[in-house]
């Protein structure tokens, strides 16, 4: 049951006692939601000792899947529950519904949707969108997994909704009916879930709507690669890339569409990436009908996000330091993330990579070969120290391995001290301090957020 498309609010109404499997933000707000409507919720969890118990009516741990569904009428999916809980496996023998928070939501919410996805950058394109599209549209919204759930303002009367959707989130929902959507890249990451790039990939395409015919669907020529059943032409989907109709061009940085010439020249945010970032927000901009001048405008004002590639202000520094590039990447829980990130350093740019979590179940060979383009020194902390050790000491290039972060960077400024002491680096050459560790946070921190502020809480003891 809704397998193929979102209830609707009739298919609801007829159920009474709902099961959110897995509390978090989105269990949470599911559960506002549904009591708001009249509907009884239970909770069953992997530590329901940590439940917010004023939302349900019981809580349960999830360790007794029979007993837990008993007299339950549909289950409401976290997107962090593996697809094979054993709750769902005994649901789905009792033909019980299971349904996401997404895909709640969009039963309630009638108003039109942009929906964007990715490997990468779909959190800064998200609220780049959304920024330029809050000029024309100012009664609209942003959530999914930035970090508000759809649920929490589904019943608002709003202008339009902007929704950054994660391969969890899509996996778990039937057609949304987006206004229009987005994927922006596909590479290695999640494997441990979706087992292949092709599920992973499959997850990704569910996001689009190409049976809509006032559907636009904007996507990465490289990602049809990954679809096992090969897309043909379709009036539809636009591709974004080289050799389109939608593409960048650098020296002068520029975005083309069919429609007009943007001058990016002024976009704060720098490298290919983030320009490919600006094209895909703007082709969307252009399908909700704003006039170019009105996306100028917006996407000029854009500061970017939180942890993602955003400079730290150094004139609190000491005066020797106040010229260093101090980069905060700590959203960057990838290789794919990281390199993009660098993609525009080359040899002898004075950079220091720092590198450090928990790696994903992907090749580290990318990494490899830009280390070896770039000649420069890599420092790396935690658990990446231990895991890539013998892969990257083979490499013959020097790495240094620290236990955490603090030692890290005590070690690091002893390092640029010695080369500012010795005139190693010319004045017209900008040394760059980047914190992309290419890795989760879990093994020494809460979140990507907490490993981020750590850093330049940091920065600012050590260089200040």
């Amino acid at each position: 049951m809704f397998s193929e498309s979102i209830p609707t609010r009739s298919d609801l109404n007829q159920f009474q006692n709902f099961l959110v499997l897995g509390g978090g933000s989105s269990g949470d707000s599911s559960a506002k939601l549904l009591t708001s409507q009249g509907k009884i919720c239970i909770l069953a969890d992997k530590f329901p000792e940590k439940a917010n118990t004023s939302l349900y009516s019981k809580v349960l741990s999830d360790n007794h899947p029979q007993e837990t569904l008993e007299g339950i009428d549909c289950i409401i999916k976290s997107p962090g529950i593996l697809p094979d809980h054993p709750i769902l496996e005994e649901a789905r023998k009792k033909g019980l519904p299971i349904l996401s928070e997404i895909g709640l939501a969009r039963t309630f919410y009638k108003g039109p949707v942009i929906g964007i996805t990715g490997t990468d950058g779909k959190s800064t394109t998200t609220a780049l969108t959304y920024h330029i599209l809050k000029s024309k549209f100012p009664n609209s919204k942003m959530g999914g997994n930035i970090g508000v759930p759809f649920t929490s303002f589904c019943l608002e009367p709003l202008d339009l909704v902007v929704l950054e959707l994660s391969s969890y989130q899509l996996d778990d929902s039937p057609n949304l009916k987006l206004t229009a959507s987005a994927i922006l890249n596909l590479a290695s990451d999640h494997l441990e879930r979706h087992k292949t790039m092709e599920f992973y990939a499959k997850a990704k395409w569910k996001i689009q709507n190409l049976s809509d015919p006032n559907h636009k669907s904007f996507v990465s020529p490289n990602f049809l690669n990954f679809l096992k059943d090969k897309i043909s032409d379709h009036p539809n989907l636009k591709l974004i890339g080289e050799n389109q109709n939608y593409f960048v061009s650098l020296e002068p940085n520029q975005v083309h569409t069919p429609n007009h010439i943007y001058d990016a020249s002024k976009f704060p945010l720098k490298g290919k990436h983030n320009l490919m970032n600006l094209c895909f927000a703007i082709a969307l901009c252009e399908t909700m009908g704003m006039d170019w001048k009105e996306i100028q405008n917006g996407f000029e004002s854009f500061t970017g996000l939180p942890h993602r590639f955003r400079k730290i202000d150094s004139s609190g520094f000491q005066n020797q330091y106040r010229n260093i590039q101090f980069i905060n990447d700590s959203k960057s829980t990838n290789l794919h993330s990281m390199l993009s990130g660098i993609s525009g350093f080359k040899k002898g740019d004075g950079l220091f990579l720092i590198l450090g979590g928990i790696p994903k179940s992907e090749p580290i060979d990318p990494l490899i070969h830009r280390w070896k383009e770039l000649e420069s020194p890599i420092w790396v902390y935690g658990k990446a120290a231990e895991v890539w050790k013998l892969e990257l000491d083979a490499v013959g290039l020097p790495v240094h391995y620290f236990p955490d972060l603090p030692s890290l960077l005590v070690q690091l400024k002893q390092t640029i001290d010695l080369e500012l002491e010795n005139n190693e680096n010319p004045k017209n050459k900008t040394l760059s301090v980047i914190f992309s560790p290419a890795g989760a946070s879990f093994d020494l921190y809460k979140n990507f957020e907490e490993r981020g502020n750590h850093f330049e809480d940091l920065t600012k003891e050590i260089f200040g």
